[in-house]
């Protein structure tokens, strides 16, 4: 019992320490350095999935009119809004959608920013559900879906979105702007973050799997020595040597012509 339970125990520990690998490796990609928003996406890309949550900078032109409000964000205990503003990218027709934070009510929200601008968020896919916009005459949606707003802007849109990141201990780095549009709306963490290697964290989760392979192992053990003390087996040795007895013995109804024997006769 107490080897089982230590090899579970070991076990877990491994495996947590498998988990802190991966969640180690996410939170240094979604404060690594960030990356171009035009070098990882096109107009007419699909969405790259492999750059998920990773950080992006992007310059471009707010569009104010375009402001669109997302129903049913939860913060903390509090259920609001987004504000998301489009920024027309710097050298094409096209926009993106930006997240500049979270308001507790539409109409208390703050204006849309103007003007230009250079913001740095996380990359993320446009949002899909089965939950239907009852509202189409207003600018609050039930999700952010690409597909959804293409209808309603005058502008190209790319196949993704951004969440404004907030500026935390110099990061993204003292080089960079700080993110306009963000007076009076609280900050809002990428929904989706990047997934790690898949090889982050193996030799832990191997280790963890050993352990609690050595665990069954003790089990099988300890049940083979209950059934062989309660059930014991005869011996080897008296088995074969109660086998050569009967062997050896003669049947007295036995005949020389049964055993082989020639007779006189």
């Amino acid at each position: 019992m107490i080897f089982v339970t230590g090899a579970v125990l070991l076990g877990i520990w491994q495996y947590q320490s498998s988990q802190e690998d991966k969640q180690d490796e996410v939170a240094e990609l979604v404060h690594a350095k960030p990356k171009a928003f035009t070098d990882l996406i096109g107009p007419n890309d699909a969405f790259p999935w492999e750059q998920i949550g990773r950080p992006v900078t992007v310059s471009g032109i707010w569009m104010p009119e375009e402001t669109i409000f997302i129903d049913g964000m939860e913060r903390g205990s509090q259920v609001g809004f987004w504000a998301v503003t489009p920024v027309l990218v710097e050298d094409t027709e096209s926009a993106v959608y930006v997240v500049r934070g979270w308001t507790p009510e539409v109409g208390t929200a703050p204006p849309a920013p103007r003007g230009h601008v250079t913001i740095t968020g996380w990359l993320q896919p446009s949002d899909w559900t089965d939950v239907a916009d009852d509202r189409k005459s207003d600018n609050v949606f039930p999700q952010l879906d690409v597909s959804d707003l293409i209808s309603r802007t005058s502008y190209d849109l790319y196949s993704a979105y951004m969440v404004r990141s907030p500026v935390e201990d110099n990061w993204p780095a003292a080089s960079m702007p700080v993110n306009d549009g963000a007076t009076d709306v609280a900050d809002v963490p990428a929904p989706q973050l990047p997934e790690p290697e898949a090889t982050t964290g193996l030799r832990n989760l191997l280790y963890a799997i050993e352990w609690w392979l050595f665990g069954i192992f003790g089990i099988y053990v300890w049940w083979r020595y209950v059934r062989d003390t309660l059930h014991p087996r005869p011996d080897e040795d008296e088995d074969e040597a109660a086998g050569d007895e009967g062997d050896s013995e003669e049947d007295p109804e036995k005949t020389p012509q049964d055993a082989g024997v020639p007779s006189d006769a």
